[in-house]
């Protein structure tokens, strides 16, 4: 870990903590929407050769927040040029390579020799130069990183600490130099910049006095670094130097032309490694003689333009004076080597130094023989390029473009060896095999890559980690939940949600919108139309435009009248053996079952009898995806409604998926596997895609469709609606707390959907365990006293136990446990909603909870089914006149109901992630603490769960005196003067310090 000390003049950013790179690459995801970013890779042909740039390449190709990059390539012929070409092709942002020894480059560079304005050496500060022009010719990017091609360490996160400060709006750097330890192969590198730059600094200001210019320069901490970023207008601007002096000659001109509180430094690397130069003692134009010849003159240069007058017995005294104090630093650096356990070596660093004096006397001497004082000017400014050469840009462009076009027409990358798609092809190949063994591997893995596009996505895709926050809301609706006579259910809705909720809900679940045979949807005949009833694909894709819209994949069954199945019944495909004979199971005893009805229909084929397995009723035959051209369907409906704007999906039933013999057929390793793999493939699709398991079970088996990261993006907190409507029954909140204490916070990229009501009744499974046998029973009398029914469900042994609750839930809330129906049913409605939009996790509201609909008997009565009881169809002129109506209370509830979800929205405690506490203020009291992600607001959740008055001290919400606190519902405050928290029965409060 850094330390946080600041040393010089110019800003230093440290690395203080271990901050996750996704989230790094997040926030510069969300600037890059304002402040494109571009990076320029300066590299040598024989790099391309090298151990370092194949996979510097890779990790580039994986960066998520660039629009562009630049190559320049230097020492290439043109089967080189053209190798160049297909090396760089797997980087997904498309690079531009500038050919600088292709001959349409070196036309421009004649064209501006002819005019004094071109480089004089070729090297890496002259291709820097050129790619500055490409920069500003092609006008993408507004800040730009560049690094050296040969780091044998990289890590996109050097890049992304790198360009940072430059391209965050909120800070006001214009430049940004990177810095490292150079430690590497347990020995201390970076010699040029420990031996020769810091001492000849110390030297310079020993010898000439205080200078502001050596200040700034000996600020750095590694002033040699490669690595840099800046803003388009400096890249304007900016002289640079043609030889090794390129990293201290922009510094200079960084000096020059901005204040030092535009110019920053950065750490970039715990290590840095790359190709070393020699010492180059025999030759003394070549690698660190070279390099510290350069250096040495750059700063003769530079300070004889503030008027520093140098003479030969000065550069001796400076030579003198540097030796000196370089060896006194070798003794420095041999103590930090020691104590650090790193290899020394002396003898080769007193050698260095002695090498590193001659060449500060001989640049001395160089400088001041007037044939050579200016050999190596400043190459000009683009802007004063492009006052003397107009179409410069156009130029530049129109080479860059010709050369791609005749040379990388026959090069194109093999995109299946670009190392996203196959880091994506190894995760496939895993789960596929997971699944269904090694020899089905590569050909239900090639089939998968084949039925989508994922090959290119993988490689254009920018991942997406947080997916959510505080105004995210959900409605759960059917396509009919709504309708009027003259057009289709789905527009009704729609203008229902842009009219009414547009502000308040961002996420709409419409519930199966294909053709069905039963179960109101969920029996599907056609996975890849819209039921004509309710609309069109266009209706879905308008919804698509305005609310991210949650589509059901029912991928557990579908109905006995669908194409596959009546396929399976003539032996034909598609449908052959895309279902299960149980008849071929040995042991089915401890088959777990969420009906009645039996598991087993006899159906007859083309074969003969059958006996086909059926989870849910005989209208819905379970899918066999032991078969994996069933997976292979499900990918296609996947990709389908993707096309069509879906981006979340509900995996109805999921936990049923997998069938063995022997078991109990539910929440199979399989079924996560098969998870896995559709989040897999919809994330590499879709980088926005949320996958959400509908698993209704036990709280622990819940939890685990999460896996490790790598499975639901959502689950539904089933828990929650049980033990909240007793909660709000009862006027005890004891389980309901324990419940939630024992749940763990949802990390980050993963979140709980919080609901207490849905188009199925209250699942009472989830509560097993939690509530006793005597408060279920009560609570289920409860039920039925307020004109709810009781689904059951058949055990192994054939018993009958309750499974659902089926009611409204406005009904429900009609009165208590203790006293049966009372006058508080919209106070107890309204709180029970304001608890579950403070909870963590996302609030999802179902329609008819919004709307505040009792229970439909009629509709019950009708269809024989008890669920109907809470699926009501709202005609549209009716519905308005009700919410119209002051003396309903559907009007009141949809009108408050609205007011606090507007609250909650703007509420940064209320993330999804957010943290949380239970508080304890007794049983009558559900309370908890959220605090925001940053820790700049704090939220205390205060709820009456019961019919009596509640009287709390605030005392013991331990308030802190210097903050304001504001109750967000009612706009109260609260200051050190207050004592007590006056709670009316059913009565909130969100006492904030951010009110």
């Amino acid at each position: 870990m850094g330390d946080f000390h600041q040393f010089g003049v110019v800003t230093t950013l440290h690395q203080l903590n271990d901050r996750p790179l996704e989230e790094l690459e997040e926030e510069l995801l969300a600037i890059r929407k304002k402040k494109p970013m571009g990076l320029i890779l300066p590299s040598l042909y024989s790099e391309l050769e090298g151990p370092a740039l194949s996979s510097i390449v890779d990790e580039i190709s994986s960066v998520p927040y660039l629009d562009q990059v630049v190559v320049g390539l230097d020492r290439a012929d043109e089967s080189q040029f053209k190798k160049a070409l297909q090396f760089f092709d797997r980087l997904p942002q498309h690079p531009d390579i500038l050919w600088n020894d292709g001959p349409r480059l070196r036309k421009i560079d004649a064209l501006l020799q002819e005019k004094g304005l071109a480089p004089q050496e070729a090297g890496k500060g002259r291709n820097v130069w050129y790619m500055f022009g490409y920069i500003l010719a092609s006008g993408k990017a507004d800040t730009v990183a560049i690094h050296d091609c040969d780091i044998l360490t990289y890590k996109r996160d050097l890049l992304a600490r790198l360009i940072y400060p430059v391209a965050n709006p909120a800070l006001s750097y214009k430049f940004c130099k990177g810095y490292y330890a150079r430690i590497a192969n347990n020995s201390m590198n970076g010699r040029a910049c420990r031996l020769l730059v810091t001492p000849l600094l110390r030297a310079l200001k020993k010898v000439c006095g205080p200078n502001d210019y050596l200040d700034f320069l000996d600020s750095f901490r590694y002033p040699l670094a490669g690595e840099f970023s800046l803003s388009r207008d400096v890249i304007e601007d900016i002289r640079i130097p043609s030889d090794w002096g390129l990293e201290m000659g922009t510094l200079s001109e960084m000096h020059r032309n901005y204040a030092t509180n535009q110019i920053c430094q950065v750490d970039v690397a715990d290590t840095y490694d790359h190709k070393h130069q020699d010492l180059s003692l025999d030759d003394k134009t070549k690698g660190l003689s070279k390099m510290s010849c350069d250096i040495a003159k750059s700063l003769y240069r530079k300070m004889a333009t503030q008027g520093e007058v140098f003479t030969q017995e000065r550069i001796r005294t400076i030579k003198a004076t540097y030796y000196r104090i370089a060896l006194d630093l070798v003794d420095s650096y041999h103590s930090d080597a020691a104590i650090n356990g790193l290899g020394y070596d002396m003898h080769t660093e007193g050698h260095a130094i002695e090498v590193f004096a001659e060449n500060i006397m001989q640049a001395g001497n160089d400088f001041l023989n007037p044939d050579m004082s200016m050999d190596t000017p400043f190459m000009p400014s683009w802007k004063r390029v492009i006052s003397a050469v107009p179409n410069i840009m156009d130029m530049l462009l129109d080479a860059v473009e010709a050369d791609r076009r005749e040379f990388g027409e026959n090069t194109r990358y093999d995109v299946m060896q670009h190392p996203k798609v196959n880091q994506l092809r190894l995760g496939i190949q895993e789960r596929v095999r997971n699944i269904y063994g090694e020899e089905a591997t590569e050909p239900v893995t090639e089939k998968i890559f084949n039925l989508a596009p994922l090959a290119k996505k993988a490689i254009e895709s920018t991942p997406s980690v947080n997916k959510w926050n505080e105004q995210d809301i959900m409605a759960i609706t059917y396509a009919d939940s709504i309708r009027s006579k003259n057009e289709p259910p789905l527009r009704t809705l729609f203008e229902f949600f842009r009219k009414e909720l547009k502000h308040h809900v961002n996420n709409v679940h419409i519930l199966p919108f294909n053709p069905y045979s039963s179960d109101d949807g969920f029996s599907v005949i056609d996975y890849n139309a819209i039921n004509p009833d309710h609309g069109s694909w266009a209706d879905i894709e308008q919804f698509t435009k305005h609310f991210k819209i949650m589509a059901d994949l029912v991928l557990n069954h579908c109905s006995t009248k669908s194409t596959w199945f009546r396929n399976y019944l003539r032996d034909i495909s598609p449908g052959k053996d895309y279902f299960i004979d149980g008849s071929k199971f040995k042991d089915l005893r401890k088959v777990v079952r969420p009906r009645s009805t039996p598991l087993l229909t006899s159906v007859q084929t083309i074969e003969g009898e059958k006996q086909v397995w059926c989870t849910f009723s005989e209208d819905q035959v379970d899918l066999n995806f032991a078969n994996p051209e069933v997976l292979l369907e499900v990918i296609r409906i996947i990709q389908l409604y993707l096309d069509k704007g879906i981006h979340i999906f509900r995996l109805d039933a999921v936990a049923f998926l997998w069938k063995e013999d022997g078991t109990n057929c539910v929440h199979r390793p399989q079924t996560h596997e098969i998870i896995r793999l559709l989040r897999l493939i919809l994330e590499s699709l879709e980088p926005s895609a949320v996958l959400i398991t509908e698993t209704n079970v036990p709280n622990k088996e819940n939890l685990s469709y999460f896996g490790n990261g790598n499975e639901a993006h959502l689950i539904y907190n089933f828990s929650l609606p049980p033990l909240l409507l007793h909660t709000m029954l009862s006027g005890d909140c004891r389980h309901l707390k324990k419940w939630m204490m024992s749940m763990p916070p949802a990390r980050r990229g993963r979140a709980y959907l919080n609901f207490i009501a849905s188009h199925d009744g209250i699942g009472l499974r989830p509560a097993e365990g939690l509530l006793s046998d005597k408060e279920n029973e009560q609570l289920l009398g409860t039920i039925r006293e307020f004109g709810g029914e009781i689904s059951m469900r058949r055990m192994p042994d054939g018993e009958l136990k309750p499974y659902e609750a089926n009611i409204s839930l406005y009904s429900a809330m009609a009165g208590t446990i203790e006293h049966g129906r009372d006058q508080w049913q919209l106070d107890r409605f309204i709180t029970a909603h304001t608890i579950m939009l403070a909870l963590e996790g996302l609030p999802a509201f179902y329609i008819h909870s919004l709307l505040g609909t009792e229970n439909d008997l009629q509709g019950m009565a009708d269809t024989g089914q008890a669920r109907s009881i809470n699926r009501y169809k709202w005609d549209q002129q009716e519905l308005d006149e009700t919410l119209a109506n002051d003396e309903l209370h559907h009007k009141h509830l949809f009108e408050e109901l609205r007011r606090r979800i507007g609250i909650r929205k703007q509420q940064a405690a209320f993330h999804p992630n957010a943290t949380q506490y239970t508080l304890h203020f007794g049983n009558h009291i559900f309370a908890f603490w959220r605090e925001s992600l940053d820790r700049s607001q704090s939220i205390f959740a205060i709820h009456n769960i019961s019919d009596q008055p509640q009287h709390i001290p605030l005392v013991d919400l331990n308030l802190i005196t210097t903050e304001r606190w504001t109750d967000l519902l009612t706009g109260t405050s609260y200051s050190s003067q207050d004592t007590h928290l006056d709670l009316p029965p059913y009565g909130c409060a969100w006492i904030s310090n951010m009110g």
